[in-house]
């Protein structure tokens, strides 16, 4: 029964990309928060714009050493640019359809990525080629690589969760859940994995493989209940601070819509205490697709089917910044390690570069 909920909801949500922006009410009482930024400071914010996609770009990530920016996009391509100058240093090809995730390893040799075309694909970030390719039938729907960069972290179709050693290519543990996004702590401890409607997060031990707990938001109001469905949307995006203090989520929101056709609560944001295991945010911030937490901890960042980031402050929620300058959906995010540069890639085909603190 959760499978066929979870697909009505990625049903609606194919249904909504399809609706332009201007066509979908704002909330008064998120919107009107948000400083804008002046005409005379938004130039100042925005640093760079990189084009070269010709389809919107989906994933973003930064080297560790913030070398090497890496795109995906729909146009089936991955670019790497130079993050500082904005110069292309090669692309990417090989998948036959869009690219989902990337990710680069720690020694930022090797590129790791996800497509529409039910593979992961391993590239060496040096040459561009290609050197490996592993093929998931049901398709991949999240991932991650473990803080030590020996262990590849997948969700899968098939309702897996597999955990591949990547010196001996061999699938170490497989936990039968289903999943729609993934965060690992930064001590590389705890798994938490999202992917049921109700919103529910389940954690796991990296030791054990064992379910610790689960986080799950509550329901609406009886009077808010339409025929008893109306739930929490499984998480798209999950984010963890780095002191491991606080788990935040970003999921679609329907709200937009027309009962009966609505199924999610209308709270797209939540944000967990790991310490008391407390909901202490659950607000909306229409559909979020992504969704990043500042080195310091204290802010968190979020892009979503609108054309605008934002930046609020992890313990009030308040609104810090908006940045305006794409002209589609932001669908990647990525921070350089000093919390100051930030990269987003947007529905438009491009790539911006911010400077969001001096």
């Amino acid at each position: 029964m959760k499978s066929l909920v979870l697909f009505k909801t990625l049903e609606l949500l194919s249904l909504f990309l399809l609706i332009p922006f201007s066509m979908i009410a704002t909330r008064p009482g998120i919107a009107n928060t948000l400083n804008t930024l002046t005409d005379t400071e938004q130039p100042n914010r925005l640093k760079l714009t990189l084009s070269g996609h010709t389809g919107p770009v989906r994933a973003l990530t930064l080297s560790l050493n913030d070398q090497v920016l890496a795109s995906g996009s729909d146009d089936k391509t991955i670019k790497l640019w130079n993050p500082t100058t904005g110069v292309l240093l090669r692309t990417l090809t090989g998948h036959r359809e869009r690219i989902k995730s990337i990710l680069i390893t720690s020694d930022n040799q090797t590129l790791i990525s996800t497509s529409f075309d039910n593979t992961i694909k391993f590239w060496n970030t040096q040459t561009g080629n290609e050197i490996r390719t592993i093929v998931e039938k049901t398709g991949i729907t999240a991932m991650l690589l473990t803080p030590d960069g020996q262990t590849l972290i997948s969700g899968s179709g098939d309702h897996t969760i597999k955990f591949r050693n990547l010196k001996t290519r061999k699938i170490d543990r497989i936990l039968k859940v289903e999943t729609t996004a993934l965060v690992i702590s930064h001590d590389g401890k705890t798994l938490y994995s999202g992917g049921e409607n109700g919103g529910k997060i389940r954690v796991w031990s990296m030791v054990t493989g064992k379910q610790l707990r689960s986080f799950t938001p509550p329901l609406p109001k009886k009077e808010n209940l339409i025929n008893g469905s109306k739930q929490a949307a499984a998480p798209i995006t999950l984010a963890i601070s780095n002191d491991d203090k606080m788990l935040l989520s970003g999921a679609y929101d329907d709200s937009f819509q027309s009962d009966p056709f609505i199924s999610t609560d209308g709270k797209s944001f939540k944000a967990w205490d790991l310490n008391t295991g407390k909901l202490v945010h659950n607000f909306w911030l229409s559909t979020i697709n992504a969704l990043i937490i500042s080195p310091d901890s204290k802010t968190f960042i979020t892009g979503g089917l609108g054309s605008e980031i934002l930046l609020y402050d992890i313990k009030t929620a308040k609104s810090v910044m908006k940045l305006a300058g794409h002209a589609g959906g932001i669908y990647g995010l990525a921070l350089s390690s000093d919390g100051k540069i930030l990269y987003s890639g947007s529905g438009d085909k491009s790539i911006k570069v911010w400077q969001i603190k001096p």
